[in-house]
């Protein structure tokens, strides 16, 4: 079976469809080592690509047609989730355009989730409007991966906060963002597998968010640890597939939360393969792209009850523009790394660099060996 992934970073799909034995094929911004290694062949997308131009869409459907292979699927991965890709001739592994577009939109999701009754933090009306109480955070209401989320505790912070999303982002505008309030928690999120009759809840994760050893972002997403050890993750996993399959999404799905001494809150939902994929197949043993594709066949797995062991991914994100010759790589892979770019790579400031992954008998022991290998990485880079 050829299938043909679109994301700007796909690697951890199509290791995952690689190992699952199907043919895949990659379009991704950042053509890593090991997404060359698991394809058949790739393409390379600009990293600043809008994808909401039409330029760009022309650009993509170009790539397409340029592989010269009868595909037998497309899946769309982060970046490329709404786009239309109804004029090809091949079977689209994704839901609904229209619900995908609804869940994404974390403002109209919001109103969803107050109309079906789950719990949420309150997002105003308006990014204008006056705070009922501080502190709020201001964010895309589109995507961002929490590199643009900005957190203000007054008024003055407040204006401070959109006038410097504006600045850093010029394709948003004030319409692209929204108010939301802010709520002390642990991030965490839920992967699951659905199809049309039902959704199954496959992990609850930990998320790692705005670590300062690994980004100088303070929300941006960093990685994960599966299991999550806290309470309240048998709850998280029946609202999951209690929402999910009321809003009929299909596949791989996430749902990210706020886990608060009191229960967890709905932060957004994300309708595509997750950064949490590593660490959901290595703590669970499964193949999560296969059960993607059979999920569109109507075949489920059951839930995973008891997880095999400890499993995490963290994110090294660059804190300047570093270029990343052979010999950097080669010390690099001394350490236990995934998405390993090519010789030569140049990882802009608060870009990605690499990623670490371990697996261990418990969450302590494995965030230990993420943090070791994370902090050799760093002091490579700054030196």
């Amino acid at each position: 079976m050829n299938v043909l992934v679109i994301g700007f970073s796909t690697r951890n799909i199509v290791c995952s469809g690689s190992k699952a034995g199907y043919n895949m094929y990659a379009i991704d911004a950042f053509c890593d080592q090991d997404t060359v290694n698991c394809c058949i062949a790739t393409k390379t997308l600009p990293k600043d690509l809008d994808i909401r131009s039409k330029d760009a869409a022309d650009m993509i459907f170009n790539m397409i047609l340029s592989f010269e292979v009868d595909f037998d699927a497309v899946v769309p991965g982060s970046g490329f989730e709404s786009m239309d890709f109804s004029s090809l001739p091949w079977v689209v592994l994704a839901s609904d355009p229209e619900r995908i577009q609804m869940v994404q939109d974390k403002f109209i999701l919001s109103r969803r989730l107050a109309e079906l009754g789950y719990p949420h933090p309150h997002v105003y009306e308006n990014i204008d409007d006056k705070p009922h109480k501080f502190p709020v955070i201001v964010k895309p209401r589109k995507g961002g991966g929490g590199i643009f989320n900005r957190i203000a505790w007054n008024e003055q912070e407040l204006l401070k906060a959109v006038k410097e999303i504006l600045e850093t982002e010029p394709s948003f505008c004030r319409n692209d963002l929204m108010m939301q309030e802010f709520i002390q928690g642990l991030p965490a999120s839920v992967s699951l597998i659905a199809s049309k009759d039902k959704a199954v809840a496959l992990a609850v994760n930990e998320q790692i968010i705005g670590t300062p050893w690994l980004t100088r972002m303070q929300f941006a997403y960093c990685g994960n640890i599966t299991p999550y050890e806290g309470k309240y993750a048998e709850e998280m996993c029946n609202i999951s597939e209690k929402l999910i399959s009321e809003m009929g999404l299909l596949g791989s799905v996430g749902i990210d939360f706020i886990v608060r001494e009191d229960g967890p809150e709905i932060i957004e939902v994300n309708p595509r393969f997750q950064g949490s994929l590593d660490t959901v197949e290595l703590a669970t043993g499964m193949n999560l792209f296969d059960a993607h594709v059979k999920a569109f066949r109507g075949e489920l797995p059951v839930r995973c009850r008891n997880v095999q062991r400890s499993a995490g991914r963290c994110i090294i994100y660059a804190d300047r523009d570093i270029r990343l010759d052979a010999q950097v790589l080669a010390y690099m892979r001394q350490q236990q790394i995934v998405d390993i770019p090519q010789p030569g790579y140049t990882a802009l400031a608060d870009y990605p660099v690499t990623s670490v992954l371990h697996t261990g008998a418990n969450r302590d022991e494995v965030l230990n060996s993420l943090r070791c290998d994370s902090e050799k990485i760093k002091i490579l880079l700054d030196n």
